[in-house]
Protein backbone atom coordinates (compact mmCIF):
# COMPACT_ATOMS: atom_id res chain seq x y z
CA UNK A 1 0.00 0.00 0.00
CA UNK A 2 1.07 3.55 -0.40
CA UNK A 3 -0.02 7.00 0.60
CA UNK A 4 -0.19 9.38 -2.32
CA UNK A 5 0.04 13.16 -2.16
CA UNK A 6 -1.35 14.51 -5.42
CA UNK A 7 -0.06 17.61 -7.24
CA UNK A 8 -2.95 19.50 -5.58
CA UNK A 9 -1.81 18.25 -2.12
CA UNK A 10 -4.74 15.85 -1.65
CA UNK A 11 -3.81 12.75 0.36
CA UNK A 12 -5.19 9.28 -0.29
CA UNK A 13 -4.36 5.66 0.50
CA UNK A 14 -3.80 3.50 -2.60
CA UNK A 15 -3.32 -0.24 -3.24
CA UNK A 16 -4.81 -0.90 0.17
CA UNK A 17 -4.56 -4.70 -0.10
CA UNK A 18 -0.79 -4.70 -0.69
CA UNK A 19 0.68 -5.10 2.79
CA UNK A 20 4.16 -5.97 1.52
CA UNK A 21 5.18 -2.52 0.25
CA UNK A 22 4.64 0.62 2.26
CA UNK A 23 5.66 4.05 1.08
CA UNK A 24 4.70 7.68 0.70
CA UNK A 25 4.51 8.80 -2.94
CA UNK A 26 4.61 12.55 -3.40
CA UNK A 27 3.52 14.03 -6.71
CA UNK A 28 3.13 17.51 -5.18
CA UNK A 29 5.72 20.24 -5.63
CA UNK A 30 8.77 19.38 -3.54
CA UNK A 31 9.65 23.08 -3.27
CA UNK A 32 6.49 23.80 -1.26
CA UNK A 33 7.48 21.82 1.82
CA UNK A 34 5.33 23.94 4.16
CA UNK A 35 2.17 23.17 2.15
CA UNK A 36 3.16 19.52 1.92
CA UNK A 37 3.62 19.27 5.69
CA UNK A 38 0.21 20.90 6.22
CA UNK A 39 -1.39 18.35 3.87
CA UNK A 40 0.23 15.54 5.86
CA UNK A 41 -0.70 16.94 9.27
CA UNK A 42 -2.15 14.16 11.41
CA UNK A 43 -1.11 11.62 8.76
CA UNK A 44 2.67 11.64 8.57
CA UNK A 45 5.73 13.62 9.54
CA UNK A 46 8.26 14.22 6.82
CA UNK A 47 11.94 15.06 7.05
CA UNK A 48 13.45 16.95 4.12
CA UNK A 49 15.78 14.11 3.11
CA UNK A 50 14.61 11.07 4.99
CA UNK A 51 11.76 8.70 5.65
CA UNK A 52 8.24 9.62 6.64
CA UNK A 53 6.66 8.45 9.88
CA UNK A 54 3.00 7.56 9.32
CA UNK A 55 0.35 7.62 12.02
CA UNK A 56 -0.94 4.16 12.87
CA UNK A 57 -4.21 5.73 14.03
CA UNK A 58 -4.68 7.39 10.64
CA UNK A 59 -4.01 4.11 8.83
CA UNK A 60 -6.39 2.20 11.08
CA UNK A 61 -9.09 4.76 10.37
CA UNK A 62 -9.00 3.99 6.62
CA UNK A 63 -11.00 0.75 6.95
CA UNK A 64 -13.12 -0.99 9.56
CA UNK A 65 -12.96 -4.42 7.91
CA UNK A 66 -11.51 -6.95 10.39
CA UNK A 67 -9.48 -8.79 7.73
CA UNK A 68 -7.90 -5.51 6.57
CA UNK A 69 -7.07 -4.54 10.15
CA UNK A 70 -5.40 -7.94 10.63
CA UNK A 71 -3.35 -7.42 7.47
CA UNK A 72 -2.27 -4.01 8.72
CA UNK A 73 -1.34 -5.48 12.11
CA UNK A 74 0.79 -8.12 10.38
CA UNK A 75 2.52 -5.45 8.28
CA UNK A 76 3.27 -3.41 11.39
CA UNK A 77 4.61 -6.50 13.18
CA UNK A 78 7.10 -7.07 10.35
CA UNK A 79 8.11 -3.39 10.39
CA UNK A 80 8.64 -3.63 14.16
CA UNK A 81 11.25 -6.39 13.63
CA UNK A 82 13.35 -3.90 11.65
CA UNK A 83 12.93 -1.04 14.10
CA UNK A 84 10.57 0.79 11.74
CA UNK A 85 7.89 1.40 14.37
CA UNK A 86 7.99 4.19 16.93
CA UNK A 87 5.94 2.70 19.78
CA UNK A 88 5.95 5.96 21.72
CA UNK A 89 4.06 7.99 19.12
CA UNK A 90 2.54 5.02 17.27
CA UNK A 91 4.04 5.68 13.84
CA UNK A 92 5.41 3.44 11.09
CA UNK A 93 8.41 4.32 8.95
CA UNK A 94 7.69 4.73 5.25
CA UNK A 95 10.04 5.14 2.32
CA UNK A 96 9.46 8.43 0.50
CA UNK A 97 9.25 8.41 -3.28
CA UNK A 98 9.11 11.72 -5.09
CA UNK A 99 7.23 11.53 -8.40
CA UNK A 100 9.58 12.08 -11.33
CA UNK A 101 12.18 9.70 -9.89
CA UNK A 102 13.76 11.92 -7.24
CA UNK A 103 13.59 9.83 -4.09
CA UNK A 104 14.45 11.08 -0.64
CA UNK A 105 16.93 9.01 1.38
CA UNK A 106 15.25 6.56 3.76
Amino acid sequence: MFIEVTPGFAVRLEETQDFKRFKLVIAADRADLAKLRRALEGIASLAEDGPAWVSEDWLRGRAKDAAWQEGLSAMIAVARKYGWVDEKVKTIRAHVEWAGGSAAKS
